[in-house]
């Protein structure tokens, strides 16, 4: 009996209710669901890796094809559209994507070095080695891997703008022109370090940097918030007409209105409110306008120069408001943190009822002007007072715009994550090479079976540098046979002996490169990360030795209920 990937066994009618998969049957059907999730995201590894294309739907749940770049996104993209139906897919995309998730980096290094571990693990149990013994194994290695990059890293401060850009520019695999590069990774240093330095304790809030991206736009940085809505929404505001300067900026989150209910008329609440002739409809309707007109008025003394509104607003509202020289920016709902994201920039409150607004609610701006750019309205809120920033990509198509938008929102957490533990590793597979080496020299010390799964470890470590040297075209097996010989005597020139090296690939030769020279650097914890989900991976599944097969009868079981 042979179990496939796709969950099916090929049982017989007759052996449905026993456990269908046991031991090495068992072993198989786990092993090939997660070559299977692995071999999706394979090819996508490194700045040479490939795109996948991918039938999923929006967060609106409407239908949209995605081109994923990486494993973070490729999965995200298939949980959107319906999920892996495979239990084992399921767990394993689980238990990566749970991990990686917010560090935007390391989802596809670490998928494929659980899969690897997965696969050695497996054969070390198939060769008579108890389960628990791989896992100890594993933990030990990974205790000596976190010791091995403790002596390779290297201290990094927000300050040391070479350093923080390597970071930018490393994480940028995107096909752009190295001059375009430079200039998203510059604005990127600018927008950490501001917000570095506008928390007392250092910490990167990059819910308050916002990237945009769009065909036909610059490349901008502003100190505020640039508000973006699709042209085509409806919105009853005429918007910034014309650039305000030091304007007077009022936010709101809910709908404006003004409509009487039944307890405004001394009835039960939501009884309704009953016209009866012609003169109450006209003295309801000169009541609604006497409302509308009197925020207008209280918004015009208290100086408000621009009213921003999630919902749209009634046309009638927005015209009134116009009337006394309140610009309406309304129907701003997508997405929706942009419209707390303007509060905290203008140190405005976001209010939700008109009739609570102050003058204590109220925010400002430098400068406030609006522009139509490709299919949407951007309305930018420039020199704010607080510590919100946009950085602006242009780009020749709306594809490209997206990857560009991808770029730099993944530069942006990586080097947010960088400037906020501290420590850098060298990029291009280095620490890889390096903690494989150290746990080669380290497993021969050890004189269980635990001896065995951490030379495994090392193995699963190497498929790294094999599959980053695969897809930039190269040949796989000697590009890793050099960077092995690299870092076989622990160390680099110059460097003691014993220390780990900071050899990586060089993805033009082949050639094993100093990664720190080469200006490749990555956060630490993005690997560190890697690694810990790796062995979180095979917890998780190399424990299994049976599969109850999905629709599975159980004969003579009969649930008890707790009431009849």
């Amino acid at each position: 009996m042979t179990a496939d990937i796709d969950g099916d066994a090929g049982l017989a009618a007759d052996e449905r209710g026993e456990w269908t998969l046991r031991d090495a049957e068992a072993r198989e059907y786990v092993r090939g669901a997660a070559r299977a999730t692995v071999s999706l995201v394979e090819s996508t590894y490194g700045p040479r890796g490939l795109e996948k294309l991918v039938e999923t739907v929006d967060h609106q749940d409407v239908p949209e094809t995605v081109r994923a770049g990486d494993a973070g996104r490729l999965f995200d993209a298939v949980e959107r559209g319906g999920g892996f139906t495979h239990p084992v897919s399921a767990l394993f995309v689980d238990a990566v994507d749970g991990m990686q998730r917010g560090l935007n980096d390391g989802t596809t290094a670490a998928t494929l070095l659980g899969g690897a571990l997965l696969d050695e693990g497996f054969d070390l149990v198939e060769e008579g080695l108890a389960p628990g013994s791989v896992i100890m194994g594993y933990a030990m290695a990974r205790a000596r891997a976190g010791e091995t990059l403790d002596a390779l890293a290297r201290p990094v401060a927000v300050d040391d703008r070479a350093t923080v850009r390597a970071v930018a520019e490393t994480t940028m695999t995107a096909d752009l022109d190295p001059a375009v590069r430079r200039r998203d990774a510059e604005r990127i240093v600018d927008a950490v370090r501001e917000l570095a330095a506008a928390d007392e304790r250092g910490w990167v809030d990059t819910d308050d940097a916002k990237v945009l991206a769009a065909r036909g736009a610059g490349d901008e940085f502003h100190r505020g918030l640039v508000l973006s809505r699709p042209a085509d929404t409806g919105p009853n505001g005429a918007g910034v007409t014309e650039p305000l300067a030091d304007a007077t900026v009022t936010v709101l989150d809910d709908d404006v209105d003004f409509e009487s209910t039944a307890s405004s008329f001394g009835g039960d609440a939501g009884a309704g409110v009953h016209l009866d002739s012609a003169d109450a409809v006209a003295d309801y309707r000169r009541g609604l306008e006497g409302r509308i007109e009197s925020a207008a008025t209280g918004l015009a003394e208290m100086g408000v120069d621009v009213l921003v509104c999630m919902e749209a607003l009634d046309a009638d509202v927005a015209r009134a408001f116009e009337r006394v020289g309140v610009a309406v920016v309304d129907k701003a709902t997508y997405p929706k943190d942009d419209i707390y994201r303007l509060a905290r920039a203008t140190s405005a409150t976001a209010t939700s009822d008109v009739a609570d607004l102050g003058p204590d609610r109220l925010g400002r701006a430098g400068r406030v002007a609006e522009r139509r750019v490709d299919d949407e309205v951007w309305t930018a809120f420039e020199d704010c007072s607080g510590s919100v920033y946009t950085i602006v990509a242009g780009a020749d198509t709306p594809e490209a715009a997206d990857r560009r938008r991808e770029s730099i929102e993944d530069a942006l957490e990586t080097t947010a994550t960088a400037a906020m533990d501290g420590q850098v590793l060298p990029g291009a597979c280095a620490p890889a090479a390096a903690v494989a080496a150290a746990l080669r020299e380290y497993a021969p010390s050890v004189s269980g079976t635990e001896q065995l799964a951490i030379d495994a470890f090392a193995d699963a470590l190497d498929r790294l540098p094999y599959v980053l040297a695969a897809n930039a075209g190269l040949d796989p097996i000697d590009a890793l046979t050099r960077l092995r010989s690299a870092h076989g005597g622990g160390s680099r020139g110059g460097e003691a002996a014993g220390e780990p090296s900071s050899m990586g690939v060089d993805l033009d030769t082949g050639e094993p490169v100093d990664a720190w020279e080469a200006g490749v650097v990555e956060p630490r914890r993005v690997f560190s990360q890697a690694v810990e989900t790796g062995g979180a991976v095979v917890e998780q599944l190399l424990t299994i030795d049976a599969v109850l097969h999905p629709n599975v009868d159980l004969p003579g079981y009969t649930p008890r209920t707790e009431h009849e």
